[in-house]
């Protein structure tokens, strides 16, 4: 019971943390400005781990390395405590080979990197049915553009209605099961 909870309060917090640092580097790499809301959320988030591991780990090719490293950071130490408390509730403190921790921290990574997606591409079309004026709108659809405009390519709309962001939600989580069962989840 105390691993579920823990599990389920390190999941929580690393997912939130893992996705603020993955939304800062989205929205530098689309070169959006961190003056709207969205960006100013996300920098309260994770200036505490981004600004120090700037010092150390520079930008290189317009990928900001510092928020790579801090979410990598933060997913190893997500799966550390989450085998620690899942060990230590069989009563004993047992941590599997280093290499399946870090494949398991790698997999966490991509898995938030994809629901971060998920999530970014649902309130896009949910905003923009229900409330097309929203000024977080162009935001998320200037990040979601590059990912919908092939598929866009291949499936016009139909009627009025646009498929696409149907078809990245499935493929994203297509991309899901294929990254849980890498690590027998």
């Amino acid at each position: 019971m105390l691993d579920d909870i823990v599990n389920l309060l390190v999941k929580t917090a690393g997912d939130l943390l893992v996705g603020a640092c993955l939304m800062r580097l989205w929205l530098q790499m689309r070169r959006i400005p961190m003056s709207n809301p969205v960006g100013v959320f996300v920098m309260g988030m994770t200036d505490w781990i981004v600004k120090p591991l700037r010092r150390i780990v520079p930008g290189v090719a317009g990928i900001d390395w510092a928020s790579v490293v801090a979410a990598a950071i933060i997913s190893l130490a997500a799966i550390l405590v989450i085998r620690l408390a899942a060990s230590y509730s069989y009563g004993f403190l047992h941590l599997p080979p280093i290499e399946y921790i870090l494949l398991a921290a790698l997999v966490y990574l991509l898995n938030d990197a994809l629901l971060l997606g998920e999530l970014v591409v649902f309130l896009v079309a949910a905003l923009s049915w229900i409330n097309p004026f929203s000024p977080v709108l162009p935001i998320l659809d200037a990040l979601t553009a590059p990912l919908l405009r092939p598929i866009r390519r291949i499936l016009p709309p139909v009627g009025r209605v646009d498929l696409s962001p149907l078809v990245l939600f499935v493929l994203f989580y297509i991309c899901q099961i294929v990254l849980d069962h890498l690590v027998g989840h």
